[in-house]
């Protein structure tokens, strides 16, 4: 199955990412778009900037065609057993674990085999769009979360429902996978989450989409495969927003054309991982997408930042701003 450009929703937040995120992909088209297509698409997710101090949340979401990455799941295993044989699940908050530490390395060169796209939106916790419902739908949603985490759900939803608008192949099956964590903690909430994601994906009018199944981590099979695909937006999520937080606080801000240097504050594993993340390759594509408010404005913008590392000055990076 071949697949052409992609070609985003223009419904919903659509409005503001749809431009953005087609000129991203039409400049540098990633390795997913330009190979001929299976039959199922994977969408792993996770949520980072739960810290009080961190001005923006993070959604990060892998996308990956399953019939393209057939190789990646053989060297995963070769990884488990030779460099985490031991059943430790890699997670940012989990790095301090020394074992889990030397293993990152080559965890990231390892997701460098993989064909997809990982992408990461930071978002400003008050300067951002929000959401409108009524009483009736604010009700369906309290029976099953907190009132944080409801915003957290719908981000993820109409979020998720933007990304298979454009990155799905006509008649692929979308398998749509996150973390057993606030958001899928129990059959109940996993159902509702299913429920409102494919509500959203059948308002975009993109792609006509095969079956929509909705799953946890819970779901892999022992070989840490479905847990090691999930740790890479667990990994940008958190990274992500403690640069950004970071560089609001002690640099010139994220989106600041004048290079500037790294700030000392941020931690050792968020260096390596954003470090990664800038230096893409074309097999895995990568990018940070910014929403907040327009300077002086109500409105708000969506921006995807290029930031580059200086050679021979790791420790460098400049932003060019996407609009």
């Amino acid at each position: 199955m071949k697949y052409g450009p992609a070609k985003f929703s223009r419904d919903g937040l659509g409005i503001g990412l749809a431009e953005v995120f087609e000129q991203r992909l039409t400049r540098a088209p990633p390795l997913l778009l330009r190979k001929s297509r299976g039959q199922r698409l994977m969408i792993v997710c996770d949520i980072g900037g739960s810290l009080r101090q961190q001005a923006f949340e993070t959604f990060s979401f892998l996308v990956i065609d399953l019939d393209q990455n057939g190789s990646w799941l053989q060297q995963q295993r070769a990884f488990r057993q030779q460099v985490l044989p031991h059943r430790r699940r890699i997670a940012f908050k989990a790095l301090n674990d020394a074992i889990r530490r030397h293993a990152l390395a080559p965890f990231l060169t390892l997701a460098e085999s993989l064909t997809g796209v990982l992408v990461t939106f930071a978002i400003h916790k008050n300067e951002r769009p929000t959401f409108g419902s009524d009483g009736a739908a604010r009700e369906e949603l309290a029976a099953c979360w907190k009132p944080l985490v409801i915003a957290r759900v719908m981000w993820l939803v109409h979020l998720g429902a933007f990304l298979i608008s454009g990155l799905s192949a006509p008649g692929q099956d979308v398998l749509f996978i996150i973390d057993e964590d606030e958001v899928a903690a129990n059959v109940g909430q996993l159902t509702k989450l299913t429920e409102l994601i494919g509500r959203a994906v059948s308002n975009q009018g993109g792609a006509m989409m095969g079956h929509l199944r909705v799953g946890t981590t819970r779901s892999d099979d022992g070989s840490y495969g479905l847990e090691d695909l999930a740790a890479l937006p667990d990994l940008a999520a958190g990274a992500t927003a403690e640069f950004i937080c970071a560089l609001e606080k002690n640099g010139l801000g994220p989106l600041s054309p004048i290079v500037q240097r790294m700030p000392s504050s941020i931690s050792w594993k968020t260096h390596a991982i954003m470090s990664w993340v800038i230096n893409a390759s074309d097999s895995l594509a990568r990018f940070v997408c910014l929403i907040d408010r327009v300077p002086g404005s109500s409105k708000w913008r969506a921006t995807i930042p290029e930031w580059f590392q200086v050679p021979g000055l790791i420790a460098m990076f400049a932003a060019i701003l996407v609009v």
